[in-house]
């Protein structure tokens, strides 16, 4: 989901001094005894305890496909100013989790007192500078895959650094199933429609198109085959954050042929205020697409299995059930 705090940014933090690296090596936690494994890493192979028990996750997303995997994380960022954006379950899940920095800044001091086993970060946030930080505190796997919106991949390389590859095969094949059954049931809604899946821009005055290099374009344009209008669907990714913004005067583009707009609400299932201001506008209420009072909000958001689950479970019962009737 496109939100204000994942523009795209790269993780930077003040550099540590050569006591400070020294101290991380002597506190890093012991491994000597423990089993141990191989897995896949963004930066090359890392070995990790078969069954970590301290996991910290340091990228935004991790946390919660950490949860979708059943595993608590001990340290996260600080996520106290997007929390609305966030369901209580999520939020409880990261409550006894010390915080180590914010997005875009780890704290490395308090990420050390965490005492982790491992961390677990995504190559779009932690580069080779930073992952080499991480890995003088504790072994440190950074996931990756194909472009940002992988989640597939990336959830499948933290399986494995968690030991918990059983659980993913079940949830994906759960998911797999799901959008099977889906795209089958409903295969006239989804095939008689033209679709585009928008938010607010990086600034006022503009609005975002979520691309199928992103999580939540890759679900609706590749997995659940939801086709964009030929004003969308020809958008590049120039950037490879997983969206572009344009401005509101290319509204009338871009919705091109669009009969269903997907856009996002806050996790409450409330309007988000800044899409609403969009939806609002003089110019998009002149879309066919606004007349036709085809534009949903979906509180759901994905970046794993079990969330991906979910936004089948809501793209159902908001938007393909009411257009079949």
């Amino acid at each position: 989901m496109l939100t204000r705090r994942r523009a795209a940014l790269s993780v930077s933090a003040a550099a540590l001094t050569l006591a400070l690296l020294s101290g991380c090596a002597a506190t890093a936690p012991s491994s000597a005894s423990i089993a141990s494994t191989t897995v896949e890493s963004a930066y090359g192979e890392v070995t990790v305890p078969q069954q970590p028990e301290r996991i910290a996750a340091v990228s935004y997303d991790t946390p919660w496909q950490l949860m979708s995997l059943d595993v608590k994380p001990v340290a996260t960022i600080d996520y106290s100013r997007w929390a609305d954006s966030f369901t209580t379950a999520q939020m409880e899940w990261i409550s006894d989790a010390a915080t180590v920095g914010t997005f875009g800044e780890i704290n490395f001091e308090a990420l050390t007192a965490a005492r982790p086993d491992v961390i677990i970060g995504t190559a779009d946030e932690i580069d080779q500078a930073t992952y080499e930080r991480l890995s003088a505190i504790a072994p440190t796997v950074v996931t990756g895959g194909v472009d940002r919106g992988d989640w597939q991949s990336i959830t499948r390389q933290t399986a494995a650094a968690t030991g918990t590859t059983a659980t993913w095969e079940a949830e994906k094949a759960a998911f797999e199933k799901l959008r099977d059954d889906t795209r089958q049931t409903y295969r006239d809604v989804i095939e008689g429609n033209r679709w585009i899946n928008f938010s607010f821009g990086d600034e006022p005055g503009q609005f975002s198109v979520q691309l199928p290099t992103g999580s939540t374009g890759d679900l609706v344009v590749n997995e659940m085959g939801l086709a964009y209008g030929p004003g969308a669907a020809s958008l590049p990714d120039t950037d490879g954050r997983g969206y572009t913004a344009l401005p509101l005067e290319q509204l009338p583009t871009v919705f091109d042929g669009v009969t269903v707009a997907l856009t996002f609400s806050s996790a409450d299932g409330t309007p988000d205020p800044t899409v609403s201001e969009i939806v609002n506008s003089p110019l998009f209420q002149t879309l066919p697409v606004a007349q036709s009072g085809h534009v949903y909000g979906m509180r759901s958001t994905v970046t794993d299995y079990v969330t991906a689950q979910d936004w089948v479970h809501e793209l159902v019962d908001t938007v393909l059930e009411p257009l079949q009737k």
